[in-house]
């Protein structure tokens, strides 16, 4: 009974979910058709409407975003609504943008993270540790603290279903699990006063589809940040790297995905955090040996090691953490965290 509560009013706020409803591949027919050439006539000028750039240069990026196959498959009314979302929040580097973007490095809740992560729009900074050291929990409480702190972030998971990512986010940011527990004061009180807090934070939850690439992942949180708070995004996190790259005859791609993500973090100027998986080959090896998949080193500004000793090779619950840098900026002191894994959150030691 408490999880179909929990759902009810996960549902009627509206937040989270798939980050947005309509999806399309980057690889569509080219509109050369009188109807889709109508239809693009038709998104400039809502276009025009919507970010006040004069009616020429609307179409002008419509056009060249049909020419790119950028444009949804379908040009219903829906399919057009979506591409005026996305094309405006494409827009949002020149004077025609949605909204604000904010200035400078995306801060962290952990004193010394800030300046540690550098997470800095136009660039991409990694984050590693071996399995169940809890990357995707720290990843997330990232995007929760830059959210409440204005800013507008996106966090694409790769194996994270939606539903869970919700009830992470709740768990981290009201204490209690809301699979198991009651809120402090009872549903009707918490539904109150939490669903206008959760509508309002600029925090978008992506349950990436199987096979999508990173640019059609990020277009997909942006048209939610356009259509819930008409602004574009700060600070996006790929959980993990893995899910997103090609398997070939030599393994993983993810060379490939990370080039990807490092242009699209130039073209954006977004700050990207993409989390990675690595191993050791015994107990006794330190993390911080263990081999980097190719790419991440080459691509990214920074790695982050996340590193919880004995977690993986002998399942220990000890929740001390460390933070650190594997490459980047020298003499940054690590910092020290501790999981509290029943409230899905990391805190300072």
């Amino acid at each position: 009974m408490l999880q179909h509560v929990v759902e009810d009013w996960v549902h009627l706020a509206r937040w989270g979910g798939t980050a947005v409803g309509v999806h399309w591949s980057l690889s569509m027919t080219k509109p050369n058709s009188r109807a889709n050439t109508t239809h693009q006539q038709t998104i400039a000028k809502a276009l025009h409407r919507a970010c006040g750039c004069g009616y020429q240069e609307a179409l002008r990026r419509v056009r060249e975003a049909a020419a790119a196959g950028r444009l949804p498959g379908r040009l219903d009314a829906a399919g057009r609504a979506a591409a005026v979302a996305f094309l405006s929040e494409t827009a949002g580097k020149g004077p025609t943008a949605t909204g604000v973007r904010s200035k400078g490095v995306c801060p962290l809740p952990w004193p010394g993270a800030t300046a540690l992560a550098g997470l800095a729009p136009g660039t991409v900074t990694a984050l590693v540790s071996l399995p169940t050291a809890g990357r995707s929990t720290l990843a997330l409480n990232m995007a929760l603290h830059a959210a409440e702190q204005g800013r507008a972030a996106l966090f694409t998971s790769g194996e994270i279903r939606t539903a869970a990512l919700r009830q992470k986010v709740i768990t981290a940011q009201y204490g209690f699990d809301p699979r198991r527990q009651e809120p402090p004061g009872g549903w009707p009180a918490f539904k109150a006063t939490a669903l206008p807090e959760m509508e309002a934070l600029p925090l978008y939850l992506h349950g990436a589809i199987v096979g999508s690439s990173p640019r059609d992942s990020l277009e997909s949180g942006a048209l939610s940040a356009v259509k819930r708070h008409q602004r574009p995004l700060d600070l996006w996190i790929v959980d993990t790297v893995q899910h997103f790259s090609d398997i070939t005859d030599d393994g993983l791609d993810i060379a490939t995905t990370m080039r990807q993500l490092r242009a699209l973090a130039r073209e954006y100027q977004l700050a990207v955090l993409v989390t990675a998986q690595v191993l050791t080959d015994y107990e006794q090896e330190p993390v911080r040996n263990a081999p980097l998949p190719h790419g991440i080193a080459e691509h990214a500004q920074r790695v982050l090691l996340l590193d919880r000793p004995g977690v993986y090779w002998t399942s220990s619950k000890n929740p001390a953490a460390t933070l650190s840098l594997l490459t980047g900026t020298k003499h940054t002191p690590p910092v020290a965290l501790q999981l509290e894994s029943d409230r899905c959150r990391f805190t300072p030691a």
